[in-house]
């Protein structure tokens, strides 16, 4: 192809436009306010769960786990799609018809169309592999092997991998050569996008869904009351909000394989997409997010606040107690349980019990026989050597037996 038909080409219209439209090459109308807010909103929702996960588990817990590293890989997979969502605001915008494009200003975008969907592809399983090993942990801490739970979460996790390096496989062999699939005018060979597109859409689907309902199942079967059950089921059931995203991204999937104005409709994909992704690094915090509350004393200041009482559901409560101590306070000493020690010497078991304690008030005074008061304490203490000689055979008489011979 001459340069003077490369350039006839190029300045060619990207789609005929509809009977009484007139196309507007020079000044096409957009919308790019949708862009800028769904896009900065989300990056700014992942990025603050992210920084908390990681918060608890390197500040608090002082650990870190292969799914804390799985995210760290995710986040940066999530920065490309960022990459070119805002570049698509400058070429060619959001909502902008193809009929007021021309040929040449779809170059820019087809790449970076490329660039959010292998980046895509890469996010979800390691977002999704990372929750699924962090659900393992909570739900299965011993005998992973021999549970379904647990065979169902490396199910999922196993498909998303596999298709997601297989999706950015088949996004990057759509043409031959490599740069055909942007520079759409070389001599090349290619297949159709959207049938991938579709396939990717289904297959996130079907694991939002399994993700959904495998832990519910183990939580709804645990040895505890409604009310505890009902919680907890809220906390890992905001996989929901990913399943939603999922299914509308696969309707626009749909009008984007359908429909011949594809750049008009690849803007609402491209949102539901990037809500799909940060509902996973909502996900993946959550149970980070609860346990930050506890820390931080979050839910004794909010029941304060509200006039309701935090009180265990193991025995009264304690009148004299600060209300406003953190989840960390100290025991008290007169709270202790009862504790059996036992010391092994010499093949022998001797049980060493302690004397059980009343719970009494701190404020409370003992009485000794002569009527004065005095604070519990240690009355008497007895220190008892017991040597044997088992060499010679001869039993020594017991200090504490002194009517044996």
């Amino acid at each position: 192809m001459s340069p003077a038909e490369l350039d006839a080409l190029l300045s060619a219209p990207a789609l005929a436009p509809p009977p009484g439209v007139t196309p507007n090459f020079d000044n096409p109308p957009s919308n790019n306010s949708y862009a800028w807010g769904i896009t900065t909103v989300c990056m700014a929702v992942a990025t603050m769960c992210v920084c908390l996960r990681w918060y608890v588990r390197i500040w608090l817990d002082r650990r870190l786990r292969i799914e804390d590293v799985l995210t760290i890989g995710a986040y940066g997979a999530y920065w490309g799609t960022a990459y070119a969502a805002y570049g698509m605001i400058y070429t060619p915008g959001y909502y902008v018809h193809t009929w007021d494009l021309r040929n040449r200003d779809l170059i820019r975008p087809l790449y970076l169309i490329l660039v959010y969907g292998c980046c895509y592809s890469a996010t979800l399983p390691l977002i999704k592999t990372a929750i699924l090993l962090d659900w393992c942990r909570v739900f299965v801490p011993v005998n992973q092997t021999t549970s379904f739970f647990w065979w169902g979460c490396m199910a999922v996790s196993f498909i998303q991998c596999l298709w997601g390096f297989l999706c950015i496989l088949l996004l990057n062999l759509q043409c031959r050569p490599h740069r055909a699939i942007w520079e759409f005018y070389l001599p090349s060979k290619c297949y159709s996008l959207p049938d991938v597109m579709l396939c990717s859409a289904s297959v996130q689907v079907i694991s939002d869904v399994s993700m959904f309902v495998l832990p519910q199942k183990m939580i709804w079967g645990l040895h505890m009351n409604w009310h505890k059950k009902m919680g907890i089921s809220v906390i890992f059931g905001v996989g929901i909000l990913a399943s939603i995203a999922a299914c509308f991204r696969l309707a626009h999937t749909v009008t984007f394989a359908t429909e011949s104005d594809t750049m008009y409709f690849i803007g609402p994909l491209l949102f539901w997409a990037c809500a799909e992704m940060t509902c996973g690094f909502f996900i993946f915090s959550v149970p980070c997010l609860s346990k930050l509350a506890m820390e931080s004393g979050f839910r004794t200041k909010v029941s304060s606040a509200l006039g309701l009482s935090d009180k265990s559901g193991s025995g009264p409560s304690n009148p004299g107690a600060n209300s406003h101590s953190g989840p960390r306070s100290k025991p008290k000493p007169w709270r202790l349980s009862e504790t059996n020690y036992s010391k092994i010497e010499e093949g022998s078991v001797i049980p060493l019990t302690n004397m059980s304690v009343t719970q009494h008030d701190p404020t409370e005074r003992h009485h000794s026989h002569d009527g004065s008061s005095s604070s519990i304490g240690v009355t008497r203490t007895v220190d008892v050597d017991v040597t044997s000689n088992e060499a010679s055979g001869t039993k020594l008489p017991d200090p504490r037996l002194p009517w044996e011979p």
